[in-house]
């Protein structure tokens, strides 16, 4: 009697196997999903307790504070210069900003699919535009995540850049790949509003609240963040937030750019996960003699 029974036992079997496995991949995934968007910059769950809830590991953490006396300078006449497509003077077709509960993240689109490219430099392939991101502090003295000789900036602007060869859209698991290369902007303080950051500073009033986005009005991205070909430090390090993934190469701009106490003050209003996002910086991390190179 049971062998008449066999084969549908077999294909309960095989699909309760299914469903639990499916059921403990769902689960993991959503878990991570949470944990990572749950990170704080606070007191209580702020970035010195990291380490612990995402079990982040690795000597190449980011930001560092880079000393241009202990940098290794190259020549301009060894290296290529860095490169920018002419898609970074072009208006994008779209340009979507967002409040991600942590931060400003601004999104761009081309028609035809196009992004702009870097290359040259420190690097060996080619590399398109993903994301810019914002980071400010509490004050206009401590802004920017990355120092340049112990001096921190108002605001800095971190745009990311994916390799053109890698078809991955999670930049944690690109960078994982090395596939990930990250420029950072500083911003100082002066009595003049930025003209060119104006229409971010109108979009904002749209996105006060967490996971709210707006589709503002597009502008080149080179009015945003400026190109530049040499004069710039490099180094590898990690993503600065959760899960602070390692494998990213830095390409800090040390000339910093203009921010009004205003302009600033802006971005402070904005409403977070756990109320207003009066900070989104993590402190600075060991170097571990690392090289940090300046490209003259």
């Amino acid at each position: 009697m049971l062998e008449n029974y066999l084969p549908e036992i077999i294909f309960v079997l095989l699909l309760a196997i299914l469903i639990y496995f499916f059921f403990n991949w769902f689960c993991r995934c959503n878990t991570n999903e949470k944990q990572y968007c749950s990170y704080t910059y606070g007191d209580t769950d702020g970035p010195h307790t990291w380490k612990y809830r995402f079990q982040i590991r690795g000597e190449n953490q980011s930001p560092i504070n880079i000393l241009s006396v202990c940098s290794i300078v190259i020549p301009s006449e060894t290296v290529a210069p860095l490169d920018f497509t002419v898609e970074y003077h072009t208006t994008p077709q779209e340009m979507k900003i967002v409040n991600d509960g942590h931060t400003v993240v601004i999104y761009s689109s081309w028609s035809g699919g196009r992004k702009p490219i870097i290359c040259g430099g420190p690097l060996c392939d080619e590399y398109k535009l993903f994301s810019m991101r914002f980071r400010w502090g509490p004050n206009d003295e401590e802004g920017s995540e990355h120092m340049i000789d112990m001096r921190r900036y108002a605001m800095e602007l971190q745009v990311t850049f994916n390799k053109c060869s890698c078809r991955c859209t999670d930049i944690s698991k690109s960078v994982r790949s090395c596939a990930v290369v990250i420029i950072s902007y500083m911003f100082e303080i002066t009595n003049a509003d930025n003209p060119f950051l104006e229409t971010i500073m109108y979009a904002l009033r749209y996105i006060q609240t967490p996971c709210k986005s707006y589709s503002m009005k597009p502008l080149p991205i080179s009015l945003i963040a400026p190109m530049f070909t040499r004069r710039y430090f490099s180094y590898l390090g990690s993503l600065t937030h959760p899960p602070c993934t390692e494998g990213v190469r830095w390409i800090i701009q040390p000339e910093p750019l203009s921010v009004s106490v205003y302009q600033v003050r802006q971005f402070r209003k904005l409403m977070g996960f756990c109320g207003p996002i009066l900070t989104n910086t993590r402190p600075v991390q060991n170097a571990n003699n690392r090289d940090v190179i300046f490209y003259e």
